[in-house]
C-alpha cells in the first residue's frame, strides 16, 4: 500500500476556523423601582447616577414607564453611590454598595424641590441622610482591606482580558494568512503564519491546531517526494503540536472567562485526535516508531467514540486495526480485526485485511478461508475482487491447502434430502 493512497484522507482535511475566543471581564448589574412614598406610584424618567466611589466611574441611567431602572455593564468589583432625583420629589441616595450587589433597590420619593444631588452634596448630607436611604453604614477597615483586594483583582482580570481580546485580533490576521496559504498548498508560508500567531499567544489552541495540520501536509508532500529524512521530523512537530491544541482546548473548557460552544469543541477535539492519530500511524507503520503506532490505535479508538457516525465509526476503527498491521504487531492486528467482526461480521474492509493478516503469518488455510468470505459478501464491482481470486488461487497452489468453499447465500435453501 502506497503512501499517497495511505493519506488520501488528508485532502479533505479542514483547517480549524478562525480564533473566536473571548475573555470576558465580570459586569454587575443595578436594578431598582423608584416610586411616590405615599401613593407607590411609579416615577417615569426618574434620574438614577450610579457613581463609583472606589475609582472614578458614572454609569447614568433613567426609569421606565413602570418606574423600573436597569444597568447591566458596572464593573462586577467597586463600591457605588446611587443617587436617584426626579421633579417635584426630593432627591434620595443610597451607599457602599458593591457591584456583585443583585438585589433590587427600591427608592421611595416625597415631594420636594426636584433638586439634584452631586457627590458633594451626598457628603454634607450623610449625617442627616433620610431613612431607608442616604448615608449607610461605614465601612470598617477590614472591609475595606477586602474591597481594594477584590478591586486590584478585577483590575487585573480586567487588564488581561483587554490584552487577551486585543491579541485576538492580531492572531485572526495570522491564521487568515496561514489558511489563505494552505489553500494554494503553500505550507512553509501557512506554517510561518500560524507560528506567527502561535507566538502571540502559545496556548490559543486554533492556532496550534492548524499549525499541526500544516506540518502534516508539508511531511506528506515530502515523504511522497522520497524525501523521508525531512517528512519525519514533521510528523512529530505536527503530533507535538496537536498535544499542545488538546492543551489549550481542555483549558478553554474549564475557563469560565472564556465563551465555549460545546458542539465546536466536538469538533475541533475530533479534529485534533484525528490529526493526531494520522501522523502517528505514518510513524509507527512507515518508520518503525513502535510508541507511536500504540498512540495512534488509542487515538482512532478517541475518534471513533467522538464520532456521531456510524459508518464513519467503523472505519476509525479499522484504521486502528491496520497501524497494528503496518507496524508489524500482525498478531495484534489479527485479533483487533476478530474483535470488530463479532460486531460487524459482514465488513467486508475487515475481511479483506484480516485475510492479508493471516497469510503474513502463515495461517494460509484461514487466509484463504477470510479471503473467501469477502467474495461471497463484496459486489463483483468492488476492485480488490479480482485481486482476492488471485491471492487464494496462489494460497491454493503454493501451500497445497484445501480450497475454500462459498457460503450459501443467506436465504437459500439447501440440496433437498432424498426420501428413503
Amino acid at each position: 500500500m502506497n503512501i499517497k493512497h495511505l493519506l488520501s484522507v488528508f485532502a479533505g482535511c479542514a483547517l480549524i476556523a478562525l480564533a473566536s475566543l473571548t475573555a470576558t471581564a465580570q459586569t454587575g448589574r443595578f436594578e431598582g423601582d423608584v416610586v411616590k412614598a405615599d401613593t407607590k406610584e411609579p416615577i417615569v424618567g426618574a434620574e438614577v447616577q450610579i457613581e463609583r466611589t472606589d475609582i472614578k466611574g458614572s454609569y447614568p441611567v433613567k426609569t421606565d414607564k413602570k418606574g423600573h431602572f436597569l444597568h447591566a455593564g458596572v464593573p462586577y468589583v467597586g463600591t457605588y453611590t446611587v443617587i436617584v432625583s426626579a421633579p417635584g420629589c426630593q432627591p434620595d441616595f443610597i451607599q457602599n454598595i458593591k457591584g456583585s450587589h443583585s438585589e433590587p433597590i427600591k427608592f421611595e420619593l416625597r415631594p420636594g424641590d426636584g433638586k439634584k444631588l452631586t457627590m458633594a452634596d451626598v457628603k454634607g448630607l450623610q449625617a442627616n441622610a433620610p431613612k431607608g436611604g442616604g448615608a449607610g453604614p461605614k465601612m470598617s477597615e477590614e472591609e475595606m482591606k477586602k474591597a481594594k483586594e477584590e478591586y486590584e483583582k478585577a483590575r487585573k482580570e480586567n487588564d488581561e482580558a483587554e490584552k487577551y481580546n486585543a491579541n485576538i485580533e492580531q492572531i485572526n490576521v495570522h491564521l487568515k494568512a496561514g489558511n489563505e496559504a494552505m489553500a494554494k498548498n503553500d505550507f512553509n508560508a501557512a506554517i510561518t503564519s500560524f507560528k506567527e500567531a502561535i507566538n502571540l499567544n502559545p496556548n490559543i489552541h486554533i492556532s496550534q491546531g492548524n499549525l499541526g495540520i500544516a506540518l502534516q501536509k508539508r511531511a506528506v508532500a515530502q515523504f511522497n517526494s522520497g524525501n523521508r529524512d525531512a517528512a519525519k521530523p514533521d510528523f512529530l512537530d505536527s503530533v507535538e503540536a496537536m498535544n499542545k491544541a488538546l492543551t489549550g482546548l481542555d483549558a478553554q473548557e474549564k475557563d469560565p472567562k472564556m465563551k465555549n460552544d460545546p458542539a465546536q469543541n466536538k469538533n475541533n477535539r475530533r479534529a485534533y485526535y484525528t490529526t493526531r492519530a494520522e501522523s502517528e500511524a505514518i510513524l509507527g507503520g512507515k518508520f518503525g516508531d513502535a510508541a507511536q503506532a500504540d498512540a495512534a490505535v488509542k487515538d482512532y479508538q478517541v475518534v471513533a467514540e467522538l464520532t456521531d457516525d456510524p459508518v464513519k465509526k467503523k472505519e476509525y476503527t479499522l484504521k486502528g486495526a491496520k497501524v497494528l498491521f503496518e507496524s508489524g504487531k500482525v498478531e495484534e492486528s489479527i485479533a483487533a480485526y476478530q474483535k470488530i467482526l463479532e460486531t460487524d461480521p459482514d465488513n467486508i474492509d475487515v475481511l479483506y485485511e484480516l485475510g492479508l493478516a493471516y497469510a503474513n503469518v502463515a495461517k494460509f488455510q484461514e487466509s484463504a478461508n477470510t479471503l473467501q468470505k469477502f467474495l461471497d459478501k463484496a459486489p463483483e464491482t468492488n476492485p480488490k475482487v479480482a485481486e482476492v481470486k488471485s491471492v487464494i488461487a496462489e494460497l491454493v497452489k503454493g501451500n497445497n491447502i484445501t480450497p475454500p468453499k462459498s457460503e450459501p447465500a443467506r436465504g437459500s435453501r439447501g440440496p433437498a434430502k432424498k426420501k428413503p
